[in-house]
């Protein structure tokens, strides 16, 4: 038998405002990039000020979500990488989830910004749902988009953001059948 010793050199690549995470991965070479370019982001993925992409947001994959583990944090970190370039393979750049994200990162940082679990209700039941933020000076944008993304197979009754009505719709007259000739 032989016994070899091995030298093995890594490139590392580290993000300058968490220098916790770091990764010999040269895929994620891109994102920590960005993320230092933005650093915004690094608070998003760490804070919990951000429903929809915030630590604890259900937006992420099971494990990454509560965890402050680097690994964890870089994949939160990596979702909205692709999420705000609009290059995600699951949705469409102008999309409403492409939207909510660029929409965090542009007001994460303004005055009482917070987020809330916006949900579609017809007469019955509860609809289309979505996690959003949004400030009280853009509150009815983002309740706009949302209107515009929820289904439309309901008759709408009511819109609420965790489980407050927040905007009404009128109730549509029923159209009487012509008379039989």
């Amino acid at each position: 038998m032989k016994t070899v010793t091995e030298t093995i050199t890594n490139i590392v690549y580290q993000s300058e405002f968490l220098p916790n995470v770091r990764t010999i991965n040269p895929s994620f070479a891109r994102t920590i990039a960005w993320a230092d370019d933005h650093p915004v982001v690094w608070r998003i993925v760490t804070e919990r000020r951000s429903k929809a992409f915030g630590l604890g947001s259900c937006e992420y994959i099971g494990w990454a979500q509560k965890s402050m583990d680097p690994d964890a944090i870089l994949e939160r970190v990596r979702h909205m990488h692709e999420l705000g370039e609009g290059k995600s393979p699951y949705h469409d750049p102008d999309s409403i989830f492409v939207w909510r994200a660029k929409f965090t990162l542009e007001h994460y940082q303004d005055k009482r910004f917070t987020g809330g679990f916006f949900q579609q209700h017809d007469a019955k039941y509860p609809r289309s749902c979505l996690t959003l933020d949004y400030t009280p000076e853009t509150l009815q944008e983002v309740l706009d988009r949302f209107c515009a993304w929820m289904d439309r197979a309901y008759d709408t009754d009511h819109v609420t953001i965790n489980k407050m009505t927040v905007r009404t719709f009128p109730r549509k007259e029923a159209i009487p059948c012509p008379a039989a000739r």
